[in-house]
């Protein structure tokens, strides 16, 4: 489903259905929540996104004109059990991290707390949504990674201010990346030197680390494996760091952290490690690429 274009439909056996609207204004990318319900299209280095219900507007939203030219646009949904379906981003200040009804727009996380300086980006809930990940920078620019719970920062909203739960002082390095693996860990990618770690969120420690001589980008994790987008798609053993697998016909761009105002435009990249594939926007069409496990 490509939002973007106006709900353009490209099935696997090479079907193309039209876009049954225009929308009349740069959106370049779109988040999708779990249920297929709800969509939000967003200019990724600008400042407007449109919500959609079922492919009809249901309301517009926007984040911080502060350096929005130079960094992904923060935002995530997600849907619980029960059908509801949340919203986060940064609706009012770039360090301020909310939750909301996507319908209502109703916000969740309503408080007078102060936000630490922390630019949010590249928003990513836990698949059953007990956790939301901000993979952003603080100011020279550094990249850095913080992690929270769900469920308290709806009880308790002044938790979004607080550090989260991730202690990577023992780690020590800059933090590019992130993805959620298995059970409760978090796969890391860091620098100075070039590393990938496994961390647990109950445990807040580092339970291993390994060296990795390049640079990785966006991650999607399955299992003890890990698939990165820098460059080429590349799938590594998250045990030994070794490459499994590199796609070097595929191009996925330069992204490492999330600050993308110097790099060329990056391919148009689908994600879906629940069902272990990923696809990738080339001039030729969509190459999808599966994994039988």
């Amino acid at each position: 489903m490509d939002w973007v274009s106006g709900c353009a439909v490209h099935s696997l056996d090479g079907h193309f259905c039209d876009p049954p609207v225009r929308y009349a204004y740069r959106f370049d990318r779109a988040v999708m929540s779990p249920d297929g319900r709800y969509a939000v299209l967003y200019e990724v280095l600008g400042t407007k996104g449109l919500v959609l219900k079922e492919g009809k507007v249901l309301r517009e939203i926007n984040r911080s004109f502060y350096h929005a030219t130079a960094y992904e646009y923060p935002i995530a949904l997600h849907t619980f059990p029960s059908g509801r379906t949340i919203l986060a981003h940064c609706p009012d200040d770039y360090c301020r991290l909310e939750i909301e009804d996507i319908e209502t727009g109703q916000r969740l996380t309503q408080r007078t707390s102060q936000s630490p300086d922390f630019f949010h980006s590249r928003l990513q809930f836990r698949g059953d949504g007990r956790y939301l990940l901000s993979a952003g920078w603080i100011w020279h620019p550094i990249d850095s990674v913080r992690v929270f719970d769900v469920s308290r920062a709806l009880e308790q909203p002044e938790s979004l201010d607080d550090k989260g739960l991730l202690e990577t002082g023992e780690w020590g390095m800059e933090l590019h990346s992130a993805a959620f693996g298995e059970g409760d860990t978090l796969v890391l990618s860091g620098s100075e030197p070039e590393a990938l770690g496994l961390y647990s969120l109950t445990e807040r420690r580092l339970l291993s680390e390994v060296p990795f001589e390049q640079a990785v980008g966006t991650m999607m994790v399955m299992g003890g494996h890990v698939v990165h987008f820098f460059e080429h798609p590349t799938l590594i053993d998250l045990s030994t760091g070794h490459v499994v697998e590199r796609w070097s016909d595929l191009a996925t761009g330069l992204q490492c952290g999330s600050i993308i105002r110097h790099l060329p435009p990056l391919p148009p990249l689908a994600l879906d490690p629940a069902g272990h594939r990923f696809a990738v926007g080339t001039e030729k069409g969509i190459e999808v690429v599966r994994f039988i496990v």
